[in-house]
């Protein structure tokens, strides 16, 4: 990550903790007020919260690495060169499982 982008993640998670700060000091505050118990969230605390998301989510693209094309194949074909499977777990995932002859072997150990 880049020194911009570190810079605008740390900003929006400070942005945002401020706000789930605010957010709970505002809930603390309607406890002791009992004139308006539905209030909602004021806007400017919403505000915070949304513009902080928007500035984490660009703070996280621009510190990504650049963006390279999918290429299952070749991936699934040096795998297979090294002798590893790509579907191995569904190579060795148990067939039909005959529950009747279980349910036998079950009560023969009961017996």
């Amino acid at each position: 990550m880049s020194f911009v982008s570190t810079a605008i993640t740390v900003f929006s998670l400070v942005l945002l903790f401020h706000a789930g700060y605010s957010a709970y000091e505002f809930s603390h505050y309607l406890k002791h007020l009992t004139v308006n118990s539905n209030a909602t969230l004021p806007i400017d605390i919403i505000t915070e919260t949304i513009v902080a998301t928007g500035l984490f989510a660009l703070g996280q693209v621009l510190g990504a690495d650049k963006l390279r094309p999918v290429s299952f194949a070749k991936w699934a074909k040096g795998l297979e060169r090294e002798g590893k499977s790509p579907f191995v777990f569904l190579e060795r995932r148990p067939g039909y499982m005959n529950v009747t002859k279980l349910r036998e072997e079950y009560a023969s150990t009961k017996k």
